[in-house]
């Protein structure tokens, strides 16, 4: 991450690394949310990519139950620590945190009412609630 400054973390005893991470994950939520919505839906339709797979019996249903529970317990826990952090603006600390959008685009766009110190202090309780969720601390 050479473009993008870490967030330092010491108070919480999170390392560079963990924080990378934690990073790291929040970054995939729109991606399994989409996944999860894709899994969900009625109408879905095996993929077709012309590749050959094996001719072995599976179990479909069961794999996309799995692979939903999976998804959706990761999303859930990232709203989870977003609401704990901030609840009066937890969908802002959302966009934050899985977007990478800073403080004055959200303050422009959407409205955040938050000072930028309370707001750059509720996103690093996020990561540290983020962290216990995940059973990183």
């Amino acid at each position: 991450m050479p473009s993008k400054r870490d967030l330092k973390l010491d108070e919480y005893n999170i390392g560079k690394y963990a924080y990378r991470e934690l990073h790291n994950f929040c970054l995939q939520y729109p991606y399994k949310r989409q996944r999860l919505a894709d899994i969900r839906s009625p109408y879905r339709s095996p993929q077709i990519t012309g590749m050959p797979h094996s001719g072995s019996v599976g179990l479909p249903t069961e794999e996309s139950a799995e692979r939903a529970i999976s998804l959706s317990g990761d999303c859930e826990m990232v709203e989870q620590a977003a609401l704990e952090a901030s609840a009066d603006d937890y969908q802002n600390l959302i966009r934050a945190v899985t977007q990478d959008m800073p403080w004055y685009y959200l303050r422009s766009v959407y409205g955040l009412q938050s000072a930028r110190d309370q707001f750059n202090a509720e996103r690093r309780y996020f990561y540290f609630l983020l962290a216990k969720k995940k059973k990183i601390i």
